[in-house]
């Protein structure tokens, strides 16, 4: 009976969830306090709420969770479903800021004014930036095997800094490095590889906005004298 009634409220759990596009929980298992959210916040701290959450339930959508505000730190990205506990990704009691990141499409054919201002990397799970997508906003992700995105991107878009991508995590194995711009294929040494990944300059280094569509070509250094810096 105990165990009948357990089911029926988690049953009930999970629809009130679902109907909210995330629901957040003090507890493991869907226990305590509940914080739904349905689009973005920018700083749990303002809702009472900040590292707090304890377990999650996904409704609906593609969303980013991570232990600073503002979306920076350490982030993962979930898909719908039921999380009973956030201790295997890292972020247990540690999310300050959530946002949806619906349906990310291919990237624009030319740079606005504003480029490198937001998001700095997608990777998408399919060429031509089809698929799923997880976006790092940090400045290295040392292993994507926590996120559910290991040796899953076919494609990324870049909007700010020289990035080193890798195949092993902590920056091992085949790495290569790319600039701003978008990226419809990967090389097979990338190709549903990519395990860590990290931004070695800051800037882009010309007085201009990349040429989006193409892409550059991937970026590799020379001699040291040579090297960007």
């Amino acid at each position: 009976m105990k165990i009948t009634m357990f089911a029926v409220s988690l049953a009930l759990v999970v629809t009130t969830a679902a109907a909210s596009e995330l629901t957040f929980f003090e507890h493991d298992n869907f226990n305590g306090r509940r914080f739904a959210v349905h689009g973005v916040v920018n700083n749990l701290a303002d809702a009472g709420f900040n590292d707090k959450a304890s377990s999650v339930v996904v409704g609906s959508g593609t969303w980013q969770l991570c232990d600073d505000a503002y979306f920076r730190g350490n982030c993962v990205t979930l898909q719908p479903g039921q999380y009973p506990s956030l201790r295997p990704m890292g972020i247990n009691d540690r999310i300050s800021s959530a946002r949806e990141l619906g349906g990310w499409g291919p990237p624009p054919s030319s740079g606005g004014g504003n480029w490198g201002e937001g998001i700095r990397v997608v990777l998408y799970e399919g060429p031509n930036f089809s698929g799923r997508s997880y976006v790092v906003t940090g400045n290295s992700l040392r292993d994507l095997s926590g996120t559910g995105f290991n040796d899953r991107a076919s494609s990324l878009r870049i909007e700010q800094g020289y990035w080193m991508f890798c195949s092993d995590a902590e920056y091992n194995g085949a790495c290569l490095t790319y600039g701003p711009g978008d990226y419809a294929t990967l090389p097979l040494e990338l190709n549903n590889s990519i395990s860590s990944a990290r931004r070695i300059s800051q800037r882009y280094p010309y007085n201009q906005n990349p040429t989006w569509g193409g892409g550059a070509p991937p970026y590799h250094p020379g001699p040291p004298d040579m090297r960007q810096r």
